[in-house]
């Protein structure tokens, strides 16, 4: 099985509850995140502190596409109890802290079934079975204290934004674990939320670096072959970059030379669109366009194309033999008695189709291409857009 970590499509905490307000307003990212991360993965694990992210993937794509993936267990949130931030004390030093509610009665600190049950309240006027997504979210969800995630990636954090450029010997304190960041006034907290800054904020370049340490550990532990983070981290990572495991693919140049176009232009919440995308991602040609695809030694956007130029050019073995000895294998092979005439015809074109459309890439392009035709796409809509 193919996962992955996919904090891009978080809803990222915010203290003031704007978080999923501000999803909203990423809704395009958002669709093509989804959609590249369903046809290159089985399954995607989403972290989030609290189930506004669960709401913002409802409102986006529709309820009934969201109870297709959470049954299909095609998507899974891992509950990142409680939220991590940078404190500041009462002097200049400060450091990674996990803050909550000693009662535990915020969402992002109670326990899953609470969470879940004031995640969806949020939009229950909009939810015609709120029940049944209930029971799919909490069935859906794991556990993952952030105590945990801090003790695990908070040292390995630190010592990546001393070798960041973002680093001056002024932060430095007699203790390794706090730096004296100038940003915070006394008694204060920040958070990572929606939009960081790491190139222009100490306290965000080191907060999204516990986020990116965070992904890696996350993935580590629930075995996934990549991550997406919400934040591509670009310069201030390259020392680590290796252990991501997305190597900058493009799977929508792929896409766009093939004639597919952008399906994230499509209104998934006032249709089935979205429910019929998901389905072509659950196919036998789905599965082998993933095995291709995560069998490419690099995912780079030429590399990807050559290689799939060059399964266009192979030759099956079926073309490679004379007619009379293809009729014959598929016949005999299936279980028919040789026949000939139109009948004969009929069986060759059906079994050796069937032969030949196994463990190719390019079957599953045909079927995007074909989806595309019958939902109404124009090849002037196709491509990624900004």
């Amino acid at each position: 099985m193919y996962k992955t970590l996919a904090s891009r499509l978080t809803a990222q905490f915010q203290v003031d509850g704007s978080h999923l307000d501000r999803y909203l307003g990423l809704q395009g990212t958002l669709k093509r995140s989804l959609l590249e991360d369903l046809i290159l993965h089985d399954q995607i694990l989403i972290p989030t502190p609290d189930f506004l992210t669960a709401d913002g993937l409802i409102l986006i794509f529709g309820e009934k596409g969201i109870i297709d993936l959470l049954e299909s267990e095609r998507i899974k949130f891992i509950r990142t109890r409680s939220v991590m931030g940078f404190a500041r004390g009462s002097g200049k030093d400060g450091g990674l802290v996990v803050f909550s509610d000693p009662e535990n009665k915020r969402p992002q600190d109670s326990d899953i079934e609470e969470a879940v049950v004031a995640g969806l309240n949020v939009i229950e006027g909009y939810l015609k079975e709120k029940d049944k997504l209930k029971t799919l979210v909490i069935q859906n969800s794991i556990n993952v204290e952030t105590t945990e995630i801090l003790a695990a990636v908070g040292k390995e954090s630190i010592a990546d934004f001393r070798k960041s450029a973002m680093w001056r010997p002024r932060f430095a304190t007699h203790n390794l674990d706090l730096l004296a960041l100038p940003e915070l006034t006394n008694m204060h907290v920040k958070v990572i939320g929606n939009s960081p800054n790491p190139l222009g904020s100490f306290v965000d370049t080191l907060l999204s670096l516990v986020m990116y340490n965070s992904d890696l550990f996350l993935s580590r532990k629930f075995d996934c072959v990549s991550t997406s983070s919400f934040f591509p981290i670009g310069d201030l990572l390259r020392i680590k970059a290796s252990r991501a495991g997305n190597k900058s693919n493009d799977l929508w140049k792929l896409f766009e030379v093939n004639s597919i176009p952008d399906f994230s232009a499509l209104d998934f919440n006032a249709s089935d669109d979205f429910r019929a995308l998901h389905k072509a991602t659950m196919t036998s040609n789905a599965e082998s366009f993933r095995k291709w695809f995560h069998s490419l030694n690099n995912w780079e956007e030429s590399e990807i194309l050559r290689e799939y130029l060059s399964v266009l050019h192979e030759v099956h073995w079926t073309q490679k033999l004379p007619t009379r000895i293809i009729r014959f294998i598929t016949t005999t092979g299936l279980g028919f008695i040789p026949v000939v005439g139109q009948v004969a015809s009929f069986v060759d074109s059906f079994a050796i189709d069937k032969i030949a459309k196994k463990n190719s890439p390019k079957f599953f392009i045909d079927d995007m291409r074909q989806l595309a035709k019958t939902k109404g796409l124009q090849k002037g809509n196709r491509g990624r857009k900004k």
